[in-house]
């Protein structure tokens, strides 16, 4: 979607493994992956990649546990425009994370945490830095990518989990009244792993702490080292 040319895996996993192997924080770290076209206005510019190691945030490794609570915002574009308008880059992991920070601080306001993006006629996107994941009748639902949203890794790893464990599952649109239907509703992300939503635009939402430590496992099984 950048236009940027294929990055060299190899070199890759060698940026990775050198941050790995001088890791000296806690046990569990969150590897960050930067690409980039290189600096503007460079004649000699040429694209350059780093990778970070970050400390995972005592908020996020309480999420995980507590689950959060999250509210409804209007993202200000339809399920269509992705598709009509690709220069718009929606769906594309970029570092212009403004309108998806803003969002996190009007959640906070309105005594959230966190929030999942919608459109005027009430379609589900995603959240700010993760996929929504709903669980009904022991399938997962989550929506397309073609609507314009990040395709998501660790929703990815959770459906090929759940699916060995007996579990079906959809990828297609969602809508918001669908969020508060079904046995659980999940933020997946790579850092936060699988994280249940228990209020959901200041109601609370059933229980689901049962099908998300089912959900959390076969997630955990993708990448379980025998």
């Amino acid at each position: 979607m950048l236009d940027l040319p294929a990055p060299d895996l190899a070199a890759w996993e060698r940026a990775a493994r050198t941050v790995i192997d001088n890791w000296t924080g806690s046990a569990e770290i969150a590897l960050k992956l930067v690409y980039t076209r290189g600096i503007d206005g460079d004649p000699d510019e040429k694209p350059f990649g780093f990778a970070l190691g970050v400390e995972i945030d005592e908020k996020v490794l309480r999420a995980r546990v507590e689950g959060v609570a999250a509210i409804t915002l209007e993202r200000g574009i339809d399920p269509g425009l992705a598709e009509r308008a690709p220069w718009l880059l929606l769906g594309a992991k970029s570092i212009s994370y403004g309108i998806n920070m803003a969002a996190l601080r009007e959640a906070g306001r309105r005594g959230a945490s966190d929030v999942i993006f919608t459109a005027a006629d009430g379609s589900v996107f995603e959240g700010p830095t993760s996929t929504v994941v709903l669980a009904k009748d022991r399938t997962l639902y989550t929506p397309p990518a073609t609507i314009g949203i990040l395709p998501g890794t660790t929703q990815a790893a959770l459906f090929r989990g759940a699916e060995r464990a007996g579990w079906s599952i959809k990828v297609e649109p969602l809508g918001v009244s669908d969020l508060t239907e079904g046995e659980g509703l999940f933020l997946a992300s790579s850092v936060r792993k699988l994280t249940r939503v228990h209020t959901l635009d200041g109601v609370a939402l059933s229980d689901s702490s049962a099908v998300h430590a089912e959900l959390a496992a076969a997630y955990e099984s993708e990448y379980a080292i025998s």
